[in-house]
């Protein structure tokens, strides 16, 4: 944390969700986070963004809604990042679009190309790197069940309930 306060770093985003929760906020409250109101995302609508002046670029994929539980982002690496080593609640996957990634989670390595994929329990301290790639970055999809963004509790999905009207997924009451 007294790093970040004295700009020697810039967390990663599941270390800002700590950081948030200790506080008792958001991440979207300490970062101006985009929004992602429907259910739906394009590629060519989602607004990228990264934490203060990171290297790391994230798109949020995911919204929420009443009972929601998965979060999912897809973020670019450049080759020779390497994150801080986190531990939290929960479970996370990766899934490797391009490049190359080097995963540790406890004492094990898990080398992922293009194409492979990671599940695990978040409890259990982990961190990612960007290998080198001829693209010269990684590029991942992470998904996982860590508040990152703002809650329903927080009013975020009242809404989305009567969006579902009319659909098959309206007797589920979401």
């Amino acid at each position: 944390m007294s790093q970040i306060e004295r700009n020697q770093t810039v967390p990663s985003l599941s270390s800002l969700g700590m950081v948030a929760k200790a506080l008792q906020t958001t991440i979207g409250d300490l970062m101006g986070q985009p929004a992602q109101p429907q259910a739906d995302t394009y590629h060519d609508k989602r607004q990228p963004y990264t934490l203060e002046e990171g290297h790391v670029s994230y798109e949020r994929l995911s919204s929420v809604f009443r009972g929601s539980r998965l979060h999912s982002v897809k973020f670019k690496m450049p080759c020779g990042y390497q994150s801080e080593t986190v531990s939290h609640e929960g479970e996370e996957m990766v899934y490797v679009l391009r490049g190359q990634i080097k995963y540790e989670v406890a004492d094990k390595r898990y080398l992922l190309d293009e194409g492979d994929s990671l599940h695990f329990d978040a409890k259990i301290p982990h961190s990612i790197a960007a290998l080198s790639h001829p693209s010269g970055f990684a590029e991942v999809i992470w998904t996982g069940t860590m508040d990152l963004f703002d809650g329903a509790d927080r009013g975020a999905a009242d809404s989305e309930s009567i969006e579902l009207i009319g659909t098959e997924f309206h007797a589920l009451n979401l």
